[in-house]
């Protein structure tokens, strides 16, 4: 006789209930479902509130966008609220769990737009800045309250996604998870896009709190980095900014001198539309793998150097000062600067191994120039300011000399006879020279070392404004030898003006004593004398226009202060080859020596700036890429 159940029939009534209910029909029960309905209307609750207290002081579109948003959020919160508790389709549950979760980011981001907007326009302060901030940071806490609570075991098996068995059992709710991946093509496309969305949201968070990897664009930090090197950037070590905001976490350790930073470049403004595509950008960045980077270029298509990797020299409550490539530190308190030692500075880049050489794109000096900078740094360091003035005034007493024995009549056969035969323009530069002394100027001082000697002597020859010039310009030497400089850059900037001015007016001196003789313009050309002095002036152009400012400025910050508590001083290792926190972006004309009001002048772009704290991204601990370069930073 059969037995009256079949086998299916007994195995439908011995397996397990995977589901207590039909999805689309049971009813949350107990506490867990009550205690999650409250979680959702708080986080509905706090997001209304927010609205009310953020107020507006002025309408904007960002501000609309997050209203805008606030308000669908809520709208979509209550519609699940109501399908789910209150008509019993709890199939939406997980549904409801997703779009929770995903309105976390959304809404920070979404609330921050207008607070950054308003703050960065001035229409609210401060402390109304860090409520409302504070407001965000509430509203998201209770969403964040609602998720995980949704996300607990009683709560899924209150309403339905579990069985009280699978609940129970890891192992059977990993099969069930298989299972589910089996459903069909949508359900495995929906998964993997929910799977890469959190992992996308866990990247950001990374990004912003615990690592970054940045692309080195420059030989700044040769040879520590070459173009192309991928630094591995520990956020935690600097104490990480909350994104779109100023506050930022504690910090691990303090900042040493040596650190190799990462920095949010601060000659680019910052806002909210800067912040939002450089954390896009970063996010990007590290999701491909440093393989893209959508923040390289600036609107007009020039590179974006930023962020910039660069080592910190200065620290807080530092007075610093760079002589001859030796950096200078001092402290409240001290005596005077001491030497800082700098074992990651470089700058004879082609002392470097062949290999490595062989990698660099340009190298800043040679074995040549650097024999002519230590020649020139000895000569000026041996210098007697009281020495050097005294020659200076030397050369302008035998060019008055000179001027009294040269005729009208012969400086004017010399020009009509010889300038056609010039060339080169010297007809042109005597005009300027003129031209500048009659507006009040001084083409002795602005003509710098690579002044021209023979358009000058012709212009002081002919023209009573330009001996005015002349004769202030040596007076001006007679001034600042006769102060005590401050410090070794005062010392060295000193006697190098005092150089410069000598080599001038002594050529000068020649070129008039040349025109007192009636010699030719062939005679000017062969004199050996003038072409040892133009060798002389050739050599100090390079020494000043081509290095002076990446090896030396002044004491830093000025006066009697000192770094911040929050501020620092950053240079590339690179020291010949670095925009570093020593420059400007745009070149000025520059005083050699500010105690000779007829100072030698010349185009700079030095003027020292502090690194602030807030712009410090992280601490650059290792290369991770390319992987012949993978090793950690010296």
């Amino acid at each position: 006789m059969l037995d009256p159940m079949s086998d299916r029939t007994k195995s439908a009534a011995t397996e397990p209930q995977a589901r207590v209910a039909s999805p689309s029909e049971a009813a949350p029960r107990g506490p867990a479902g009550t205690r999650v309905l409250i979680a959702a209307l708080a986080w509905i609750g706090a997001i209304l509130l927010s609205v009310v207290l953020t107020g507006c002081p002025r309408f904007s579109p960002l501000y609309a966008l997050y209203l805008g948003a606030s308000l669908l959020l809520v709208a979509g919160e209550l519609l699940f609220v109501r399908a789910i508790w209150f008509k019993g389709k709890v199939g939406l549950y997980p549904g409801w769990k997703k779009f929770t979760g995903y309105s976390l980011p959304a809404y920070y981001a979404l609330h921050a737009l207008p607070r950054v907007e308003w703050g960065n326009a001035g229409l609210i302060g401060q402390g109304r800045g860090t409520f409302i901030f504070a407001l965000t940071l509430l509203v998201t806490a209770a969403g964040a309250a609602a998720f995980f609570l949704a996300g607990r075991l009683p709560s899924l098996v209150a309403f339905g996604v579990l069985s009280a068995e699978e609940a129970a059992d890891p192992v059977l709710r990993k099969k069930r998870a298989r299972e589910h991946r089996r459903r069909g093509p949508v359900a495995f496309v929906l998964d993997w896009v929910d799977a890469l969305a959190w992992a996308a949201i866990a990247v950001l968070i990374v990004n912003c709190f615990v690592f970054q990897l940045y692309e080195v664009p420059s030989e700044s930090m040769v040879p520590a980095f070459l173009v192309g090197d991928r630094p591995f950037t520990l956020k935690l070590a600097s104490g990480p900014r909350i994104p779109l905001t100023e506050a930022r976490l504690p910090a691990l350790r303090p900042w040493r001198r040596g650190d190799v930073a990462t920095i949010a470049n601060p000659r680019y403004p910052e806002n909210h539309r800067v912040d939002l595509k450089k954390n896009f950008s970063q996010f990007v960045f590290m999701l491909t793998f440093t393989g893209v980077n959508l923040d390289a270029k600036l609107p007009d298509g020039s590179p974006k150097a930023d962020p910039l990797v660069k080592r910190i020299v200065g620290l807080p409550g530092e007075r610093l000062m760079m002589v001859d490539d030796a950096l200078y530190a001092r402290r409240a308190g001290d005596a005077d600067f001491s030497r800082v030692d700098e074992p990651w500075a470089r700058s004879d880049l082609w002392k470097e191994e062949a290999a490595l050489r062989s990698r660099f794109r340009e190298l800043p000096i040679d074995e040549g120039t650097r024999s002519l900078l230590a020649a020139w740094d000895r000569r000026k360091n041996e210098a007697e300011p009281a020495a050097l003035a005294a020659a200076v005034e030397a050369a302008r007493a035998r060019i008055e000399a000179s001027l009294a024995r040269l005729t009208p009549s012969r400086l004017s056969a010399f020009e009509a006879r010889e300038l056609p035969r010039a060339g080169g323009g010297l007809a042109e530069r005597r005009a300027d020279a003129v031209a500048a002394a009659a507006a009040g100027g001084d083409p002795f001082s602005s003509a710098g070392p690579q002044a021209e000697d023979l358009s000058l002597a012709l212009a002081a020859a002919g023209d009573p404004m330009v001996r005015a010039s002349l004769r202030a310009y040596a007076a001006g030497a007679l001034t600042a030898a006769a102060k005590s400089p401050a410090d070794a850059y005062e010392k060295g900037s000193r006697a190098l003006n005092l150089i410069i001015k000598a080599n001038l007016l002594t050529r000068v001196d020649r070129d008039l004593a040349l025109l007192a003789a009636g010699s030719p313009i062939e005679a000017f050309g062969g004199d050996a004398e003038r072409n040892r002095l133009l060798g002389e002036a050739r050599e100090l152009y390079v020494y000043l226009q081509g290095f002076y400012d990446a090896r030396n400025f002044g004491s830093f910050p000025s006066a009697d202060s000192y770094l911040g508590p929050d501020e620092f001083f950053a240079m590339g290792d690179n020291r010949y080859n670095s925009l570093d926190f020593r420059y400007a972006l745009a070149p000025s004309s520059r005083a050699l020596d500010p105690g000779d009001p007829a100072s030698v002048r010349y185009a700079s772009l030095l003027a020292p700036f502090p690194l602030q704290g807030k712009f410090i991204e992280g601490l650059a601990l290792f290369r991770l890429w390319p992987p012949s370069r993978v090793g950690a930073i010296r």
